[in-house]
């Protein structure tokens, strides 16, 4: 116990340890076969046996979307007993795997795929271990479906090779033709009717029912809390809201964290990305549990500005819509509507985008690059009576109409919007001279996307707001799915996988997120399945060596200036004039010639008093004198110096 007692992790008995790991925490025996990860511990009590424990599994994984899916299903054929757990009921469980367009990315070129992922990064943090194994698994993702999860390869479709069925799905083969590589992309989809049925999400689920004497499957049944290992960091189990009550359960060998980004949780939209209006496309319980858990064991956490918006017009922006429900498509996914007369305006009435710009997963071009632009507090989309026949040809507004603003002129609209008086009309007649002139100098906008609006009403405006597919933030993971702390290392036992803490940092592309569901949630549930050594024992009744208590000492507590060591005709002078306290100087003297001024001590500002101390003494040295001038910007430094000096040569009698 030697070992752990000079580590000294611990300064108390068991009972501390219970109350440290929380609600159902009891110093007590555990249930049989607990106690470490592959075993007993070699020599006494560990952690994990003050923790009265309800259930035993050797791997549970958190979150029942796409990720989860594979984890669970890899762990289970490592011959793991897994849990597979989720917050949503039964029927809302599979994340956004079951919303989003069963797109996975594949490709028969690693090379090819790390450059482009890695123009994606643009410079953002994307280690070299990540993009590895990221590409490398995009050529085996196929593989891997048909392989693992009995998708027939006959119900491929393979897009690059035909489009006919969703022309818009070209735009993301690649989504950044200017990038290096992209043009080994391919997206695949494990059926070939027109995609958007969910077809993935139905082959994960078969699958998972298909092993349920391997896997267990809790819905409704959300993660409250981990429970880790104070010696070894390891995390050993969780707490879950089964039905509604508190329940202790041991994970022997690994945790995996798959529950999703944050984008139902306003508080952390707010936070992290910067939006106090917006809507969700996907799945409304993605409310940022995962980053509750893994704060508790010290993970590390990145991208967590990167999200995806809608496709594809006004920034993947979508329409007003009640919180309970999902903003399932774009405003404007037909290209018949991105011509004519409007405008996208902000609180002051003016334009901040380019309204034609076709949208990638909510990037939008500014200044050379593709962005998650920055919105305003409020979005308008403001049009003309020409532009709403349109409109209503193409059926644009159906359901929406209750939010829609009329007015008979642009006045009266301005009024109606909250926009101050004269500030919409302004950017209208702006809009319709860059319309005439066919030039937008200010967002370049195509000459023919742009049509002057009507000089008589009505006039149409109705509020927009940025739609979230999903967010990428989360745990830091290594190419092993492993979650790091923000020491750097690997977090014992945890491992994460999917939109939490998403690969990607910048730009996406399409089917993406996908294809990091299939490859890390492999790599993490069988690197949780796999077998951990024990856990340490308990360093209990550690012997202290307590050295500091009150009146120890003070870091403030200053030098005594008769303790500065001194030799003939030199004297020590103090000074309190400085920004920082005491600042004492030896001054060496000739008979009455000042020969040198040392600065001994001070406490002055780096940078701001330093020009001071440099100085001060050297000019007292040349002048002979005390009385010089004080350094601009440093005055209260320079007469720190001068006083002290003044003091020295007093006490020289000077």
């Amino acid at each position: 116990m030697g070992e752990y007692s000079r580590r000294n992790f611990l300064k108390g008995s068991v009972v501390g340890l219970a109350a440290m790991a929380g609600a159902g925490a009891l110093a007590g025996c555990a249930p049989k076969g607990a106690g470490s990860g592959g075993g007993a511990a070699k020599d006494g009590m560990t952690y994990a046996d003050t923790i009265e424990w309800n259930g035993e599994y050797d791997v549970v994984v958190v979150g029942f979307g796409g990720a989860g899916a594979v984890a669970a299903r890899y762990a289970a054929e490592e011959g793991a007993r897994v849990l597979l757990i989720d917050k949503a009921p039964l029927g809302n469980e599979g994340g956004n795997t079951r919303y989003c367009g069963q797109l996975i990315v594949y490709s028969e070129d690693k090379e090819a795929m790390k450059k482009y992922y890695a123009g994606l990064a643009a410079g953002h943090d994307l280690p070299e271990d990540v993009l590895e194994t990221y590409c490398q698994g995009l050529t085996e993702t196929k593989q891997m479906l048909i392989n693992d999860f009995d998708v027939p390869e006959e119900n491929f479709q393979h897009w690059k090779d035909d489009c006919s069925l969703q022309p818009l799905i070209a735009h993301f083969l690649p989504e950044y033709p200017e990038i290096e590589g992209g043009e080994a992309l391919d997206l695949i989809s494990v059926n070939r009717e027109e995609q958007g049925f969910s077809h993935l999400w139905k082959a994960y689920r078969k699958k998972i029912d298909s092993m349920s004497d391997k896997i267990d499957v809790w819905c409704n049944a959300p993660a409250t809390h981990l429970f880790q290992d104070p010696v070894s960091k390891a995390v050993i189990g969780l707490t879950v809201e089964k039905d509604g009550e508190p329940v202790n359960v041991r994970a022997l060998n690994g945790v995996v964290l798959s529950c999703g980004g944050f984008e139902n949780n306003k508080t952390m939209v707010e936070s992290y990305l910067g939006l106090s209006k917006f809507t969700v496309s996907g799945t409304l319980f993605n409310t940022g549990d995962g980053i509750k858990l893994a704060s508790e064991v010290g993970a590390d956490f990145w991208h967590m500005e990167a999200y995806e918006g809608n496709c594809f017009h006004f920034g993947g922006a979508s329409f007003p819509i009640k919180e309970t429900e999902h903003s399932l498509r774009s405003v404007m996914n037909n290209p018949y509507l991105v011509s004519g007369s409007y405008v996208v305006v902000g609180d002051d009435g003016q334009r901040y985008m380019t309204e034609d710009a076709v949208a990638r997963h909510g990037h939008m071009p500014v200044n050379g690059e593709w962005v998650m632009i920055k919105r305003p507090h409020t979005t308008w989309w403001v049009w003309d009576s020409a532009h709403n026949e349109l409109i209503e040809k193409m059926n644009g507004l159906a359901g929406y109409d209750e939010t829609l603003v009329t007015a008979n002129t642009i006045a009266e609209l301005e009024a109606a919007l909250g926009i101050r008086e004269g500030a919409l009309q302004s950017t209208i007649d702006g809009f319709n001279r860059s319309a005439k002139d066919g030039f937008d100098p200010d967002f370049r906008r195509a000459p023919e996307s742009m049509r002057p609006f009507s000089e008589t009403g009505p006039y149409y405006a109705i509020e927009l707001r940025q739609a979230i597919l999903n967010t990428q933030g989360g745990a830091r993971r290594n190419g092993n799915a492993e979650v790091i702390g923000i020491d750097g290392e690997p977090i014992p036992h945890l491992y994460s996988a999917g939109e939490f803490g998403g690969i990607t940092p910048y730009q996406y592309n399409g089917g993406g997120n996908m294809a990091e569901c299939l490859i890390f949630g492999r790599l993490a549930g069988k690197g949780a399945a796999a077998q951990k050594d024990p856990l340490p024992p308990l360093p209990v009744n550690v012997e202290s060596e307590i050295e500091y208590t009150q009146g120890s000492g003070s870091s403030t507590v200053e030098t005594d200036p008769a303790s500065v060591k001194t030799e003939a005709n030199q004297y020590v002078g103090a000074s309190d004039s400085g920004m920082g306290g005491q600042a004492l100087v030896k001054v060496t003297l000739d008979g009455s010639t000042i020969t040198n001024v040392e600065v001994v001590e001070h406490h002055e500002t780096a940078g701001i008093g330093t020009p001071a101390i440099e100085t001060i003494p050297s000019a007292i040295v040349e002048a002979n004198s005390a009385d010089v001038d004080v350094v601009a910007g440093a005055t209260m430094s320079s007469r720190a110096i001068i006083d002290a000096t003044k003091d020295a040569l007093a006490k020289a009698g000077l």
